[in-house]
């Protein structure tokens, strides 16, 4: 079950003109309609986050600096995680022996010593997509953040690194020649200390190494009282991958890094520049949850089930539940007999139930068991049950074991409960 939602922005929630789509706000209501929390987490500084949002009148906690600071829905701090002067200094150091410019991202603003050159960078940075870049929109971008004061041009940015009251959260180096940011990026990941990642080609972002995505995100759905079992996250770049791999519902945009790509669950089938993020939350979200749902009925049917166990010999009742392909459940519960043999169990007490009444293949079944129905964590099928099982399970069919609709697991049938099956399939071969 889907509970918690964290999006990237840049490439990724946003369009390539910085906005967010009809389709992705939609989504995002979608998702907090029917409970699910939703966090943006961004490279961005919160100055820099927070426009789009309130332009599209959507309301989240903001995971900033990525991970560097977190906000809640207000704007308040909930955590920050800021660079320590000796590494800020080392960090420009590499830059400066390279000939790399960077920026200097701080709590209230970032400090740049030429603004012209920034705004050619992320020409640069969007154009290298094959997307046209409207740098007569970024220019303006540029002078309103200006004129906020959240973007300050000096002539010496070292001599901001250590304000009072404006901590230092993140360093971005960049420059098109690629060599000097993979030279860069291998001296700082020689200090342990540091996070280091990027957003795009021309950039390296150093962070205090536990300013991450992944670590943020977990601290954020820790305070939510979600796992991360529970959590789904979208990204398009390197400073994403920390958050896909510690999520179980980990997506890649269709624009995304190939990197990023190779650890995700999912690769949305639109770009950022075609809503991939409400699409992709729309159809999995609703794919995750609805197959929960029913895995939840199933185990609850099962339980039922046990109710009616007739087991005056062995004490032990069991129940099952299984999903007919045409929709409906059928459940049955084990059945004992004096001469032992006749006894019949759950499983196949409601296979034979489905079959008689029509049904001849179904895709998901459920078994709960346990003495006098203190159900056991674990009831797995006897071998004659899996074998009756093979004989009517579709070829993608699941078996769910457990003790309630909060404690289950779920395993394919033909490939862990039993691979080596012997079915219809072999005999039509002979």
């Amino acid at each position: 079950m889907i509970k918690l939602i964290a999006s990237d922005m840049d490439g990724t929630f946003l369009s390539n003109t910085h906005q967010i789509s009809e389709k992705n706000i939609e989504a995002v209501n979608y998702a907090k309609e029917n409970g699910i929390e939703f966090v943006i987490a961004t490279g961005r500084a919160y100055y820099e986050a927070a426009k789009p949002l309130q332009e599209a009148n959507l309301e989240s906690e903001l995971i900033c600096f990525n991970g560097g600071i977190t906000y809640d829905k207000e704007g308040n701090i909930l955590d920050i995680v800021d660079l320590k002067p000796k590494d800020s200094y080392y960090i420009m150091e590499v830059f400066k022996s390279l000939g790399i410019s960077y920026q200097l991202y701080t709590q209230n603003c970032v400090y740049t010593e030429n603004i012209e050159t920034d705004i050619q960078a992320f020409v640069d940075l969007i154009e290298s997509h094959g997307v046209k870049a409207d740098k007569e929109h970024i220019i303006a971008e540029s002078k309103e953040r200006q004129a906020k004061g959240h973007l300050v041009e000096v002539e010496n940015v070292d001599l901001y690194i250590n304000e009072p009251n404006n901590p230092l959260i993140k360093i971005i180096g960049i420059s098109n020649d690629l060599n000097k940011l993979a030279k860069a990026t291998s001296l700082l990941e020689g200090n342990k200390e540091l996070s280091v990642t990027s957003s795009g080609e021309n950039n390296v972002e150093v962070m205090h190494k536990n300013a991450t995505k992944g670590i943020a995100l977990k601290k954020f759905a820790d305070k939510k009282n979600i796992s991360l079992e529970a959590t789904m996250a979208l990204g398009d770049n390197l400073n994403d991958f920390s958050m896909l791999e510690v999520v179980k519902y980990s997506v890649a945009m269709a624009n995304g890094n190939n990197k990023l790509k190779k650890i995700a669950e999912y690769i949305t089938e639109h770009t950022n520049d075609n809503s991939g993020v409400g699409h992709a939350i729309l159809k999995i979200v609703k794919e995750v949850n609805n197959k929960e749902n029913i895995e939840k009925e199933l185990i609850n049917k099962a339980i039922e089930a046990t109710k009616f166990s007739y087991v005056p010999y062995s004490k032990f009742t069991v129940g099952a539940a299984v999903l007919g392909s045409n929709g409906k459940i059928y459940s049955g519960c084990n059945v004992e007999n004096a001469s032992y043999s006749p006894t019949n169990c759950a499983e196949r007490t409601a296979i034979f139930k489905a079959v008689s009444e029509g049904t001849r293949e179904f895709t998901k079944v459920a078994v709960v068991g346990g003495p006098e129905r203190n159900l056991l964590d674990y009831c797995p099928p006897c071998g004659v049950c899996r074998q009756v099982i093979a004989e009517f399970a579709s070829e993608d069919a699941e078996l769910i074991l457990g003790n309630s609709e909060d404690n289950y697991k779920t395993y394919k049938f033909f490939d862990e409960i039993l691979p080596l099956s012997f079915t219809k399939k072999d005999l039509d071969n002979k």
